[in-house]
Formats: C-alpha cells, structure tokens, sequence
C-alpha cells in the first residue's frame, strides 16, 4: 500500500510539473554507487532539464529524443510499478517516474529490460550536461 501511495504521490507531481512545468516528461533520481551521490533529473516535453530541482536548461535534442522514447517503452513497467533491485551495496539505485508510475532497479542487476539501461545512460549523459558531473 505504501508503494502504490508513493508512486501515486510521485505521478501526480509528475503531472502537476514538479513546480516547474506541467509538460514534465519524466524525472530519473540516481542515488548510491562507489562515490555515493543523489541526483534528480526532470526532463520536459519541450525539450528542457533540471539537475536537482533547479533552473530548468535546454538540452541536447538527441537527449529529448532519448527521454521521449525511454518514457514509451517503460510505460507499461511503469504502470505495473515493476522492481529490479539487487542487493550490492555499492551499485547505483534508480528510479523512473513517469505520470503513468514509476519503476526501480539496480545498476548491474541480470535481466533489467533494454529501455532502463537506456534509462541510465540517460541518467549519465544528463547529470553531465545539468548537474556538471558525471
């Protein structure tokens, strides 16, 4: 019951643009890894990101193309609130929030679907262009 109130929670700030803007297409939060670090990546529809909350900045359109088609292919995790978690202490938690629901997983976890991989990759690229760092 927690699950589906948090994700519910989290879909409806989604939707209502997280304070920022109400064409959000989707947030990624990384946290954990071998320099642990906590990131929230927002990317909205047309074609802006923000690091944590912050001032929303163009990205790169490959990077908007990338978001779009990670959003449509991890829907249907995203509405079955779907979990690949491992139990390595030191591997990146990830988090995708979408209005549909979010899905979590692992870094390094077997069997994870093609489209969170890209995920984060995404995670990635975006913390270098938003937040300075990789």
């Amino acid at each position: 019951m927690r699950i589906a109130v948090a994700a519910a929670t989290a879909a409806l700030m989604l939707m209502a643009g997280c304070g920022s803007s109400a064409g959000d297409l989707l947030a990624l939060e990384v946290s954990g890894g071998p320099l642990p670090a906590k990131q929230t990546l927002i990317v909205t529809a047309d074609g802006r990101g923000s690091c944590n909350r912050g001032k929303l900045r163009e990205i790169p359109n490959q990077r908007l193309l990338d978001a779009q088609g990670i959003a449509r292919d991890a829907k249907p995790l995203a509405e079955a609130g779907a979990e690949y978690l491992a139990s390595r202490p030191d591997a990146r938690a990830y988090r995708l929030l979408l209005p549909d629901g979010d899905v979590r997983w692992t870094e390094g976890r077997p069997g994870i679907p093609p489209e969170l991989a890209r995920a984060q990759l995404l995670a990635l690229q975006l913390g270098r262009v938003l937040c300075g760092r990789g």
